[in-house]
Order: C-alpha cells, then structure tokens, then sequence
C-alpha cells in the first residue's frame, strides 16, 4: 500500500511540471498586409461584349448545278476576287449563246419594223415597235442569262477566312463534280482582321463616354488589345437600364475569334489625395470606418478613416497619422483588435 502511493505522488509531480499555464500561451493569427502608396486612383468603366467580324458572308449557290473546282474548305485563307466555287458552265453558256442569238434576230426585226414606220414618232410608237418586234423580251432574256453564266463562279468579295461551322456536318457533297442546288449554303467568309464589339454600358455611365476614346480588351486566355470607341446608341433599354457602345479593334493576327467573349475597360478620370490603399483594408465597425496598421513588424492599431473617394480596387485617404508606405492589413483582419500581435504575411 505504501508504494502504490509513492508511485501516485510521483506521476502527479510530473503532470505538474509538463503543463504548461495557458494564460500564458500567446496566440499571433496570421494576417495579411500590403503597403500603401501615393499613386492616384484611376476610374474605368467595364463591360462584357462579344467579338463580331468587321465583315461575314454567307457563301451561297445562286444557281443550281455540277462542281468543277473549289476552295470552301474550313480555314482556307482567300483573297478578295479569289474564285471560291467554278460550277460547270457549259448550259448556261449554251443559254447565254442562245439568248445572244434571240436578242440579235429581235433587233434586226426592230429595225424593219421601224423603218416600216418611219412616218410615225413619239416615245410610245417607239415603245410599241420593241415590244411587237420582240426586242423588249429578247433584251430581258439576255441580261438573264449573262446574270445566271455570272452565277457560274463565286468569287470572295473580300479578303477572308472560309469557316463552314453553320453548315452540315456531313459535306460529302462539296467535292468537285458533285450536284448542289441553287440557294444551298455552302460555307461563310468571315474578316477578321479588324474586328467589333458590342458593349452594354449603365445608363448612369454612358454620359461618360465618347467617340474616339481608348478602351483596353482583355481576352479570355489574357491578352490585352487596344480598341477605341466608334458609336454610341442614341437610345437605352428601358428593361436593362443599359446603352450600346460600339468598339473596333485591329486584329491582324486573328487573335480575336467571331464569338469570343471579351472584358472592355476604358479610362474616364483620375483622382489624387495623400495615400492611396487597397480596398481590403477598409473595415466597418460600430457604423465608423477603420483599418488597422503594422507597427513593429507585430503589433497592429486601428485607426479611424474617412475615404475621399474609392474604386473597386483602391481608396483614396487623407489621415494625419497614415502615409505612403504604411503597412495596412488587408485580408485574414477581420476578428483582430487593437494593439493585438500578428504574424505578418505581405500580399503579393
């Protein structure tokens, strides 16, 4: 009995001096901070828009009839008068040959007719000898048929990219010497080496924008391009409360694909004041506004502020006790209070 106590006494000597006095075990949350500047704050207006080509066509038969060479293949880079499609031909020669014949017979009996009348004049006699000689219908037959042999090739209006994604995808029958049939889409010519975009913009903004000015693209793999505005609408939607803007961009390495969804920002004025901090760091408590301050490399103090004027990424201040370069924390802040020490973490 007396060693099983010894042993008891012991064990609780140990316990004793292993545990250490929580009221003395000091907590540091992990906060993070970023310094301020002097730089001034920048407004833009920003807006989503879809990239539209400067020019898009749909390459369509006007006539029907059997391939002899093409290049509507998807991608195919073309030049504007570059033949696209060369049907054959030989009908509507025979066609335009045979109206030709039919025009020249019509005119000869024309001629007879009106010297047959050469004692009568006026517009109307005139008028009268075409159409009983069959000079009016040859002459109407004629400008058909040199219509329908023009049919006959598709040439690219403009300098372009042939991109078939409207079109089936079975397109077995775009090969030469296969039949297609008049008003049969064959593919779309598409310019995109200048391209638009349509803005939809608050009608509390638009007043701010004009013709002329320099909007900043940013596309959805990141790349920035340089556009400027060139019409504003004159109207607003009255469900959306919004206004169009209109910007076109040079797009000469096609970087910007018709359908794309791009971020339109454009600069509208700049502001100054004594120090300029990231939005983050502005808390709210008791219906006052705050931020809280590095000292020492540990120690934070709130100080009460009053912003000049703010973004959505920066505010604008002007205190007596902050100044450029301060330190303010601006993220995992939000449970810490004043004079608490912190394990600082700068932002990147």
């Amino acid at each position: 009995m007396f060693t099983v106590t010894l042993l008891s006494g012991c064990k609780g000597e140990e316990e004793e001096r292993d545990t250490p006095d929580q009221d003395s075990i000091e907590i540091r949350p992990e906060v993070v901070f970023a310094e301020t500047d002097a730089e001034p704050l920048n407004f833009y207006i920003e807006s989503r828009g879809v990239v539209e080509p400067l020019q898009r066509t749909k390459v369509t038969a006007r006539i029907s009839g059997y391939i002899e060479s093409h290049k509507i293949e998807e991608g195919a880079e073309v030049q504007k008068g570059v033949v696209l499609l060369q049907f054959v031909d030989d009908e509507w020669k025979y066609a335009l040959e045979q109206a030709e014949n039919d025009y020249i017979k019509a005119k000869n009996q024309y001629d007879i007719d009106k010297r047959l009348r050469e004692g009568y004049s006026g517009e109307s006699n005139d008028q009268m000898i075409r159409i009983n000689s069959g000079l009016a219908e040859a002459e109407v037959a004629l400008e058909i048929a040199k219509l329908n042999f023009s049919y006959t090739t598709i040439k690219a209006p403009f300098s372009g990219v042939v991109s078939l994604r409207e079109v089936v995808t079975n397109r077995s029958f775009i090969s030469e010497g296969s039949y297609i049939t008049a008003g049969q889409q064959l593919g779309t010519l598409v310019d995109a080496s200048r391209v638009r975009i349509r803005f939809d913009i608050l009608e509390s903004e638009i007043d701010n924008l004009s013709a002329g000015m320099g909007v900043t693209l940013s596309g959805p793999g990141g790349n920035e391009f340089e556009g400027r505005i060139v019409a504003i609408s004159p109207e607003v939607d009255p469900a959306t409360k919004t206004g169009q803007v209109l910007v076109e961009v040079d797009n000469p390495d096609r970087e910007l694909k018709t359908g794309m969804t791009v971020e339109g920002r454009v600069f509208v004025r700049s502001e100054e004041s004594k120090v300029r901090m990231p939005r983050e760091a502005l808390l709210e408590r008791d219906g006052r506004t705050l931020v809280f301050r590095l000292l020492n490399n540990e120690e934070v103090e709130w100080i009460y502020v009053t912003p000049v004027s703010m973004n959505t990424d920066y505010v604008l201040i002007d205190h007596p006790e902050i100044n450029p370069g301060d330190t303010l924390a601006v993220d995992q802040h939000f449970s810490i209070s004043h004079q608490q020490k912190v394990v600082p973490l700068m932002a990147n």
